[in-house]
């Protein structure tokens, strides 16, 4: 019996290629996590965040492998909320039944891979009865399954072998895609290179900025705006990010300085 169940969790890993189509929109879901803390998908995009939804089992071994890799964890350890509060990670859980012993990983390779929790930064689900309809809203039928949703709503499954630099490209094809009068206007904002200065039109509502490099590592930090055009340190070239601190919320910009 455990042999068949073992083979049967290996088929639906591998043999199920059905899934919600680009470009749909992403069905709305309630759910509290391990820990007793509730979500709802909706109001992370509201906020303007863009979010990953990733559907694994504990027993699966290509879920664990993905896991391993720690894409995800990077990504929101970097740009999530103790990060520039650009994205969410949520990951759900689709064994039925499971026990606290397949989430810390104590039990046979059939029923669970791993630690699950240990290191991991982002919400996880133990998806049981009655909220498991939204795996029949997700049309899961294999994993891992991983989702990019916009602010917009509009979904797009995520290949395993993407990195995490092509992860977050996506999330600025997201932010592209906000309408104007759903992103904070700070005006014209770009970034000077003869200067090396970053150039506001609305300079009044920005409190402080904060710059990083691609990886989400602070090189520095500009208080006190009292011009539209704001003089930065000398960095070597490549994409920075800069992270506008204002009355009414965070604006996340990202130039290539030169």
């Amino acid at each position: 019996m455990k042999n068949v169940l073992l083979l049967f969790s290996l088929f639906i890993g591998v043999s199920g290629f059905a899934q919600l189509s680009d470009g749909l929109t992403a069905p709305d879901f309630t759910l509290t996590d391990y820990y007793g803390t509730e979500h709802t998908l909706y109001d992370y995009l509201a906020e303007g965040k863009t979010v990953f939804v990733e559907i694994f089992a504990a027993h699966c071994p290509g879920c664990w492998s993905y896991h391993q890799t720690n894409k995800l964890k990077n990504l929101y350890n970097a740009y999530g909320p103790e990060g520039t509060n650009e994205i969410m990670v949520l990951a759900l859980e689709h064994d039925q039944w499971n026990h606290h012993n397949a989430f810390i990983g104590d039990g046979p390779p059939w029923t669970t891979q791993g630690n699950w929790l240990e290191e991991t930064p982002y919400p996880i689900f133990d998806v049981e009865d009655p909220d498991r309809g939204v795996f029949v809203d997700y049309n899961v039928n294999f994993y891992p399954a991983i989702y990019k949703i916009c602010p917009n709503r509009i979904l797009e499954r995520i290949m395993t072998n993407e990195s995490e630099a092509e992860l977050y490209e996506k999330v600025g094809d997201c932010q592209a895609l906000l309408p104007v009068e759903e992103v904070l206007d700070l005006g014209n904002v770009y970034f000077n290179s003869a200067t090396n200065s970053l150039v506001v039109d609305r300079f009044q509502k920005v409190k402080s900025v904060q710059v990083m490099n691609i990886v989400g590592e602070v090189v520095q930090t500009i208080d006190g705006i009292t011009s539209p055009k704001i003089a930065v340190q000398e960095m070597k070239s490549g994409v920075y990010l800069f992270r506008f601190e204002t009355d009414y919320g965070v604006v996340v910009k990202r130039f290539y300085v030169n």
